[in-house]
């Protein structure tokens, strides 16, 4: 038997003429041939109704409804039949209208030139889903030919700009779908306050369900505000102050001494980099806008930078050491551990570098000496002379030399073991 399961549409909406087309599938094997009804007639070629065209005979078909008059508006019955049976689907074509007024227009923020608007929606949509929300006002002496409109798209923030600040204004609203606008209604009248300083600005951020925003970066944060109304004059500065915090009980303590202020001379801005902040830090940073009036309530939000190795150091702290001091440091310090190592060697062992520089100091000490003394030996000494006596032939044999040092003179004896001698 044949299956509608995929044809979703149930009713369709035309309005002031406008073709409609509505479809229906057919699921099955073998495949289905598709007939209409509109309410009870047949729709063929007989009929010969130029404002509903047919399309497809199965498994998709379709028709396109121009409803002229009031009996397009009707039933349309798809029906599917195949050898194993009959279904149908019925899409009902329906007449689409304006809605009906607005229930109510709530005046939520008033400043000194601007109003933000809530609203209660029309009872009846006709038919279609509400797409805008106007606002026809005037000022209360002048016509409502002389009025202005303004529209917004729903769910959009409903503000009016461009008020007079201390003058009273008459309004009126209405709601629109596709085929058009509902009646005006809802009326309301309201006297602008005067001149002052800006609203609170509206910091941006997405904080977490303590109220602390947490920054992606651990050295700075991206500070991102909407432009608050000017109050009747026009905003000439923004001032930022932030300070490190720590948490009491239910409120954030600031760090006074560590708080740092910028101030941005352009009413354009609606972003400032803060930057040199320390990883892993809770700050509090206040927001205000100012005009020739004076300045605003401040808005504030409470963040968390990231944790990271890349934390400046603070500006108190003086400058980080270069990356050649550091280099000259390491080489020092490894300098310091081979003298140790060495000295330790000397001290233990008797070895290492310092061991073979105290050998050759010592060595050439005790040639100085050396010299020294035969020095002496030559210019103070005794002269003596020596007889000559007869030659002898004397077999010699060379038994023992010992030489004694004792650090002042140098004495050595040889002793001898003659043969045949003739002494």
């Amino acid at each position: 038997m044949p299956s509608f399961a995929n044809t979703p549409m149930q009713e369709a909406w035309s309005w002031d003429n406008n073709p409609v087309n509505i479809t229906c599938l057919a699921e099955s094997i073998p495949n289905a041939t598709i007939s209409w009804r509109m309410n009870t007639v047949e729709i063929n070629e007989k009929n010969n109704d130029i404002n509903i065209r047919k399309f497809g005979e199965g498994p998709l078909s379709s028709l396109q409804i121009t409803p002229i008059g009031q009996k397009y508006y009707a039933r349309y019955t798809c029906r599917a039949v195949n050898q194993h049976g009959s279904s149908e689907h019925v899409i009902v074509l329906k007449e689409a209208k304006r809605p009906s007024h607005i229930l109510q227009a709530k005046l939520e923020v008033i400043t000194a030139t601007t109003i933000t608007f809530s609203f209660i929606g029309p009872a009846d949509n006709g038919g279609l889903p509400t797409r805008k929300y106007a606002v026809q006002y005037k000022e209360e002496r002048k016509d409502w030919k002389d009025a202005k409109n303004k529209t917004w798209p729903v769910d959009s923030p409903y503000i009016l700009e461009g008020l007079e600040p201390q003058t009273t204004y008459n309004f009126r609203f209405a709601a629109q779908n596709d085929v058009g606008f509902g009646d005006w209604a809802a009326s309301e009248h309201h006297t602008m306050p005067k001149r002052s300083y800006p609203e609170e600005p509206r910091i941006l951020s997405n904080p977490r369900e303590d109220g602390v925003v947490m920054s992606p970066y651990s050295d700075h944060y991206e500070l991102t505000w909407r432009i608050p109304a000017d109050n009747g004059e026009p905003i000439d500065m923004y001032s930022i102050k932030y300070c490190p915090v720590t948490q009491g009980e239910g409120f954030w303590k600031a760090m006074e001494y560590q708080c740092e202020t910028r101030e941005l001379s352009s009413a354009e801005h609606t972003t400032y980099k803060l930057g040199n902040l320390i990883a892993d830090t809770y700050y509090k940073i206040e927001l205000r806008a100012r005009n020739k009036i004076g300045f605003s309530t401040p808005g504030e939000v409470i963040i968390k930078t990231a944790r990271g190795g890349d934390t400046p150091v603070p500006a108190n702290e003086g400058p980080a050491l270069s990356s050649g001091a550091i280099v000259s440091i390491v080489v020092a310090s490894l300098f310091v551990i081979l003298i140790f190592i060495d000295l330790s060697c000397y001290l233990v062992n008797r070895t290492g570098l310092l061991m073979v520089i105290c050998e050759k100091v010592r060595g050439s000490k005790a040639s100085d000496e050396d010299a020294k003394l035969g020095s002496n030996k030559d210019s103070s000494g005794p002269d003596l002379s020596m007889e000559k006596l007869p030659e002898t032939k004397v077999s010699i044999i060379k038994k023992e030399t010992s030489v004694d040092f004792d650090m002042k003179k140098s004495i050595s004896r040889t002793s001898f073991v003659g043969k045949d001698s003739a002494v």
